[in-house]
């Protein structure tokens, strides 16, 4: 009897599809029954070739060298990680996919490029180690249910209708090797530091590069305003006048505005009361999502990622890997049967474009709940913060009562000058019981034509720069990298987003949704940025890394890596070849290397904090992972600071005071080989560390 294989992204994936098919969820290496046989990678199995896998010299991936750069592979290839588990599991896969009874292989990854990417290489990697071919179809998971994986096995689809996405799947991996690796060997070679270098890595760092240099060439304006206080109802009102603003050279002009607006009246020049409707924001996509619990929670990205996966895998959760928050039009069923089993009074099917609307769907629609309702106790405290964020803008959208609002606007005149004064008041709650994010701002009741006597004073006060970028704000640039950059704003519903889908839809973006937190942690974790009170802030070392790319021309800004990923979505749709977009990226990375420039060599301690000056040789002091030694050693300077003297560790601190004051203050705790405890100072005795008892 013959069966059918199925091969699951991961462990926790394979467990649904186990227990969907009548099993326990539980397996070792595989499960089986009469139909199906269910296993499952552990995400990646394979990795492209090094160069030194190419050449057939391992020793060349531990020596770079520009001689045999730019290195273009006549055809990738892929292996096998160095991994124990994995080679067992790939082993695995090998003998299912090679036994007789099973003619079919459906690949059950993750409802996306990666997932129909990790899951294909292997199987065609088996196929021609074998020597064989069967058939291999698709399941498209999402959501990730019981119910689902019995309804997509009824009719799993032909591998031939994801092929393009294959192919753009594995044309981005070729093209992360091409410039990655060609360009950190290149970089580091041409520095002399180790400079990780990529195509999604350098719009990244140079976004936070030229928003601390705006903040650095920040020059400081003074001005000066005149507040303007009234008194109602024995409440003090302040109104902000715009015009009433004078800049630094025209102090005397404001003084002299003030004495002329002293015996001016402050009168009510117009009454404005209306019912405005107040509409929830959009669903999420996962960067939406990731700003807003980011603002509202701290939540890093990929913490929220994390979270969102796991109630994913666990059925509570539609796939987050999207950049959409509109649902297809296909979808409407599905929120009805969401609808019908919560049975919320409180909520109503709501057939608008606001919601649903294809045009601005590519593969994957906005992040929502699923049929299947978690028991909230059984869920970690920071899942079920994601999970009920994500059921209350869900509840929001489809609430049934309107959210009526009260709105006062009162316009002020003070001898020409005018302003504004706003109130808002709830009349009817609607989808704010759900997720209240209207402020109320009560205001006393005034009269057409009242006349109030203001209270003026004179204030100096200074332009600020902008804000450093925080994490939320670079995946928000990733997603629209030729807008504005707004410090942690959620995006909210505009009348018109017509032209930011377009963009989405073609693929004008740096990375992907699945990468783009996986990659700010890389940047963060080779020293280009660092996070300070949620901000990032580039380093020495970023800042070296972006002056190096310029003056080596390697013009891989947002404009260039965006073009990258419009020719990647062409790949997708058959419009452009994965060959072409080789060709071209190959191109690029040769007039790199032709130009033939040199430049100024960068200091290993670049990223080091220098503890202090060597009293020997008055070169910096930097911490090492034994000591804090002197950084000319090369030349011969023997200076140094053990971090471990007479079984005490010696902090940083201690290390700092020992080279500004060349004695410490009494350190308690020494032991001597005796195993004797006693305390002592130390200090530097001509280039020598010494005790003072």
């Amino acid at each position: 009897m013959s069966k059918k294989l199925i091969i699951a992204e991961k462990p926790s994936l394979a467990k649904t599809i186990i227990k969907a098919v009548g099993g326990n969820g539980g397996f070792k290496d595989y499960y089986e029954n009469n139909n199906y046989v269910i296993t499952s990678q552990f995400g990646h199995l394979l990795e492209l070739y090094s160069i030194g896998d190419y050449e057939n010299d391992p020793e060349r991936d531990r020596k770079w060298t520009l001689d045999d750069l730019p290195y273009f592979p006549n055809t990738f290839k892929y292996k096998i990680k160095n991994d124990k588990g994995v080679k067992d599991r790939y082993k695995v896969i090998k003998e299912l996919i090679k036994r007789s009874d099973i003619d079919e292989i459906i690949n059950a990854g993750d409802p996306d490029r990666e997932g129909e990417t990790l899951v294909n290489i292997v199987v065609y990697k088996i196929f021609d180690e074998l020597k064989l071919k069967k058939k291999v179809t698709r399941i498209w998971l999402d959501p990730l249910t019981e119910e689902k994986v019995r309804e997509e096995l009824k009719n799993p689809k032909p591998i031939e209708n994801t092929q393009r996405l294959f192919e753009e799947g594995k044309t981005r991996a070729y093209l992360d090797w091409l410039y990655g690796m060609n360009l950190t060997e290149y970089n580091s070679l041409k520095s002399g530091i180790t400079l990780n270098t990529g195509r999604v890595i350098i719009p990244l760092v140079k976004a936070i590069y030229d928003r601390d240099k705006e903040i650095n060439n920040f020059v400081p304006k003074n001005y000066f305003t005149i507040p303007v206080k009234i008194t109602k109802a024995q409440k003090e009102i302040s109104l902000n006048f715009k015009d009433l603003k004078f800049d630094d050279l025209k102090e005397e002009d404001c003084k002299a505005e003030l004495n002329r607006l002293k015996n001016k009246k402050v009168k009510v020049l117009n009454i404005s009361q209306k019912e405005q409707e107040s509409k929830p924001k959009k669903l999420f996509s996962l960067s939406t999502l990731q700003a807003h619990l980011f603002k509202k929670e701290k939540f890093p990205i990929a913490k929220t990622l994390e979270l969102v996966q796991s109630l994913y895998e666990k059925g509570f959760l539609t796939y987050p890997r999207t950049d959409t928050e509109y649902l297809s039009e296909e979808e409407k069923d599905k929120v009805k049967n969401i609808l019908l089993k919560l049975n919320n009074s409180d909520l109503e099917f709501k057939d608008t474009k606001n919601i649903f609307n294809s045009s601005k769907v590519e593969s994957h629609t906005a992040i929502i709940i699923t049929t299947n309702t978690p028991n909230l106790d059984a869920l970690s405290k920071e899942e079920k913060i994601v999970y009920l964020t994500v059921r209350n803008r869900f509840f929001a959208n489809f609430t049934k009562e309107k959210c009526l609002l009260n709105k006062t606007e009162i316009i002020f005149d003070l001898d020409g000058y005018k302003t504004k004064l706003i109130g808002t008041t709830i009349k009817q709650k609607g989808y704010l019981i759900y997720e209240n994010d209207i402020g109320e701002s009560e205001i006393p009741s005034f009269e057409l034509n009242e006349e109030f006597t203001p209270n003026l004073t004179i204030e100096k006060k200074q332009t600020t720069p902008p804000s450093h970028l925080s994490e939320a704000d670079l995946v928000s640039f990733c997603k629209n990298p030729f807008k504005e950059i707004k410090n942690n704003e959620e995006d909210t519903i505009e009348e018109n987003d017509d032209e930011e889908y377009k963009k989405i839809m073609e693929g004008s973006q740096i990375g992907t949704e699945a990468t783009r937190a996986i990659m700010i942690e890389k940047i963060k974790k080779v020293g280009y940025i660092s996070t300070e009170k949620n901000k990032l802030i580039i380093t020495d070392l970023g800042i070296k890394f972006i002056e190096l790319l310029e003056k080596l021309n390697e013009d891989l800004w947002k404009e260039k890596t965006a073009q990258m990923n419009k020719d990647l979505k062409a790949v997708s749709k058959g419009t452009l070849s994965s060959e072409e977009v080789i060709k071209k990226a190959e191109d690029e990375i040769k007039s790199i290397f032709n130009q033939k420039i040199e430049v100024q060599r960068i200091s290993n301690n670049i990223n080091k904090e220098s503890l202090g000056k060597c009293p020997v040789c008055g070169n910096d002091i930097y911490e090492n992972s034994k000591a804090y030694g002197c950084s000319n050693w090369k030349n011969g300077c023997k200076f140094v600071i053990w971090k471990k003297m007479a079984n005490k560790t010696i902090t940083k601190s201690i290390a700092k005071e020992l080279l500004k004051n060349k004695e410490t203050k009494i350190i308690k705790g020494f032991k001597s080989k005796a195993g004797k405890t006693f305390n002592a100072k130390l200090f530097i005795d001509n280039d020598k560390i010494s005790f003072k008892f």
